[in-house]
């Protein structure tokens, strides 16, 4: 029989013991107690005690057999232990044992060890499950021995009984793994409800990063080019009531080039709206020069300067130079009060492309972010671009641009 005595080993192996797959349920209770009963019924059947104290020990060692196999076994899955699983089966073979001395072999006596086996399948794991059978094999192997003192007749009944056992043993291993089945269903069902939970935060996060990114790229449009528009507009607009009474030829010069610009302004906006980008097929160098002609205003003198020989960009990064160029020419009209004002781009570096912008206004030693600056500096992110300002009070702006290309 099973010994407290484990070798390390053993014990190890014993105290890594998991909760039953198949939790000791109604159903379980229930198949243990039509066993019991179904061994006893028989038993009574075919039993003539010669006194009746050794039927009322079957019946109290029978009661507690079947308490045991029904709340032991309930209480040890939930809690099992290396104490409490050989405890509790320790107990039921020495009443099962006991029992079928009792009974002396009558009706279905050894039906009562063979829920033991299948109790060990749902509390022990891999070769350990093999021991409890194969001790109740021995204790039932002693106790008809024990009544008949023959162990001929106790080895005829053996194999009925060991048959038995593996029937019951291999029925169990099915049905556990039949449960193992249907929990590991149920866990991946669970897991792919999780992730399909997570993917559908994902794609909601996604979906509001790119309306924001689009809402910030529509800004940035809406700044650089409609606003750039209106501003070369008004200052053509105040520049010619200005000169009006002393040189209407050159106001109405003026007020002409304001009305081609609020032409453009409304081909600009026609174009943000059919594709959401602001594309050319010019040049950036070309942009940049019609930009500063259409702009040139009386009292500021404007310069365009290459360095080396231009290359082409990808659409992103010709839209970032040239709405950095919008933006510093437009500033530099309603804020520097400069005289002169120059761009130059730089392609001497084969690895990037710099464009300065300068200007010799008033400066500034006090530099605030308005929604051409941020823009401007969220287009360069976007393409791994930088910039820098140089300026201090009276002795204008520099913005010096620097991208990749």
């Amino acid at each position: 029989m099973i010994s407290g005595n484990y070798p390390d080993a053993i014990i190890s192996t014993v105290d890594r013991i998991s909760p039953p797959v198949i939790q000791a349920g109604s159903s379980i209770n229930l198949a243990f107690a039509i066993v019991v009963m179904a061994s006893y019924l028989s038993i009574f059947s075919s039993y003539e005690p010669e006194s009746i104290i050794v039927l009322i020990w079957l019946t109290l060692i029978g009661i507690a057999y079947l308490s045991v196999g029904i709340y032991g076994f309930s209480y040890v899955s939930h809690q099992p232990s290396r104490s409490l699983v050989t405890a509790y089966f320790l107990c039921q073979m020495l009443m099962g044992g006991v029992i079928v001395y009792l009974s002396e072999g009558k009706g279905f006596s050894f039906l009562i060890l063979l829920p033991l086996a299948g109790q060990s399948v749902l509390l022990l794991r891999d070769l350990w499950m093999y021991l409890p059978a194969i001790t109740s094999a021995g204790v039932y192997l002693f106790a008809t021995n024990a009544y008949a003192r023959d162990w001929s007749v106790s080895l005829a009944t053996l194999p009925l009984f060991i048959g038995g056992m593996f029937f019951i043993m291999i029925f169990t291993q099915v049905a556990v793994g039949e449960e193992q089945a249907r929990h590991e269903v149920n866990r991946l069902i669970g897991d792919l409800e999780a992730a399909n939970a997570r993917l559908r935060e994902f794609a909601t996060q996604v979906e509001e990063l790119t309306i924001t990114k689009e809402r910030n790229r529509l800004a940035r449009e809406i700044h650089d080019g409609l606003g750039h528009y209106l501003t070369t507009i008004y200052m053509q607009i105040q520049a010619s009531l200005a000169v009006m009474p002393r040189d209407p030829n050159t106001a109405v010069e003026m007020m002409v080039k304001a009305q081609n610009l609020s032409q453009e302004a409304l081909q600009e906006v026609r174009r943000s709206v059919s594709s959401l980008r602001s594309e050319e097929d010019l040049p950036v160098p070309a942009r940049i020069d019609k930009l500063l002609h259409d702009g040139d205003t009386s009292g500021l003198q404007t310069a365009f300067k290459i360095i080396g020989k231009p290359r082409e960009l990808d659409s992103k990064k010709s839209v970032t130079l040239f709405r950095a160029a919008q933006e510093g020419f437009s500033n530099t009209r309603k804020h520097a009060r400069a005289s002169n004002f120059s761009i130059t781009l730089d392609y001497s570096d084969p690895t990037t492309v710099r464009m300065t912008l300068q200007d010799d206004g008033q400066g500034t030693n006090r530099i605030e972010g308005g929604f051409g600056l941020v823009g401007l500096r969220e287009r360069l992110n976007l393409v791994e671009g930088s910039c820098e300002i140089f300026t201090s009070k009276g002795e204008g702006f520099t913005l010096q641009i620097t991208i990749p290309g």
